[in-house]
């Protein structure tokens, strides 16, 4: 399949690399291009095969003159290089990625990135704002970017989009949780900028969406069962699942936006249905009363509690993945509630607890939240 090459280019510690391993996959980065394929050592080559493009990642700019310089003339001297070598590094397509903080910078430096993409003539470029947390915040760094690009009119024209997203999902500090966005968006639209022989149909950049957005889900799924992890690792005699009930609910709601459910009062109804069955009902006494009765299990009662409560939230997100997807593609609708019913059921048979009851005995005395979380996921296995 020949591709589109896209350049990505910008600020140390933006979250290109992150970015990279969202768009493309975790098995992506592992397919390094060889050096031939890129004749300088601040240059690696990123390819998955399932779409129509690679990724070039360049050395991030640092503040200061002279670092700014170093990576400015990589860009130029690597530009030059591809375009008197005829490779297969013809560029297509510039992402350039900046945060709340380095959007600051963008003004001072784009005269100097310019130059060295200049041998792409008339290549499109999208600005790409990482690590897009606080609406205010983003909104601020998209107005600052645009108005850099409109004062140099040459530029102008370049700018094709500028779009914000989250890369990987994080829990803020008064415990939200901020699942990925805007990646969807950001292939859909580099597809759409490449050479008409390169980009792929539209049926299939559909489904490496879907294979992308099950990618986020699991993310968060992980990100949420590691806070259900903290919340249960309390030294009670038995878990509180009403506690767990705040975790589950930011964790469905974000699964949500993810697989971009319409919001109505049939969803809302819905996603209520899920956090009661699981948590209250069918997910999480089934995990409780089995538990309880494993025998030889020599983990303190905060432990124990841990893995309950960490099970709990990641047998719930791993179905509510799978929901989502299911009325996201089509083949069920928002009303299919007895469906619903039956698929959280199922998240937790008896053939899920006998692994959950093997992985629980091979958890160490002292075990801390990240080897609990690798048990949780490891019993269930996330797919």
């Amino acid at each position: 399949m020949e591709k589109g090459n896209v350049l990505v280019v910008g600020y140390s510690g933006v979250g290109k690399s992150t970015l990279i391993k969202t768009v493309l996959g975790e098995e992506a980065m592992k397919k390094k291009a060889s050096d031939s394929c890129s004749p300088n050592s601040d240059f690696q080559v990123y390819e998955n095969n399932n779409i129509s493009f690679r990724l070039i990642d360049t050395t991030g700019i640092e503040p200061g003159m002279f670092k700014e310089q170093r990576a400015v003339k990589a860009v130029r001297k690597w530009s030059a290089q591809s375009i008197k070598n005829k490779s297969d590094n013809q560029i297509s397509v510039v992402w350039f990625c900046v945060d709340s903080f380095t959007c600051h910078l963008f003004p001072k430096t784009i005269d100097e990135f310019m130059d060295a993409i200049s041998v792409w003539k008339n290549v499109p470029i999208i600005v790409v704002i990482t690590q897009s947390y606080a609406k205010d915040e983003t909104q601020h760094a998209e107005e600052i970017v645009r108005k850099a690009f409109l004062s140099q009119k040459s530029f102008a024209p370049r700018l094709t989009e500028v779009i914000s997203v989250v890369a990987k999902p994080r829990t803020s500090e008064d415990g939200n949780l901020l699942p990925p966005k805007g990646i969807p968006e950001l292939i859909e639209i580099t597809n759409n900028l490449l050479p008409e022989g390169l980009q792929a149909a539209k049926k299939d950049v559909a489904r490496y969406i879907l294979s992308r957005k099950r990618a986020m889900s699991h993310a968060v799924v992980s990100v949420a069962t590691l806070a259900g992890i903290t919340a249960g690792f309390v030294g009670a005699p038995i878990v509180d699942l009403m506690l767990l009930k705040p975790t589950e609910s930011i964790e469905i709601e974000s699964i949500f936006r993810i697989w971009e459910i319409k919001k109505s009062k049939e969803a809302k109804e819905l996603q209520d249905c899920i956090l009661d069955i699981g948590t209250v009902s069918l997910t999480g006494k089934t995990v409780l009363s089995s538990l309880k009765l494993i025998p030889g299990i020599n983990l303190g009662a905060a432990t124990i509690n841990a893995f309950i409560s960490g099970t709990i939230v990641f047998a719930l997100g791993e179905a509510a993945s799978y929901i989502f997807e299911q009325i996201y593609t089509g083949k069920k609708t928002i009303n299919d509630v007895e469906w619903v019913k039956k698929v959280i059921d199922d998240s937790l048979t008896s053939t899920a607890m006998d692994k959950i009851t093997s992985s629980v005995k091979s958890i160490s005395k002292n075990a801390d939240k990240k080897e609990i979380l690798a048990a949780v996921t490891g019993s269930l296995g996330q797919k």
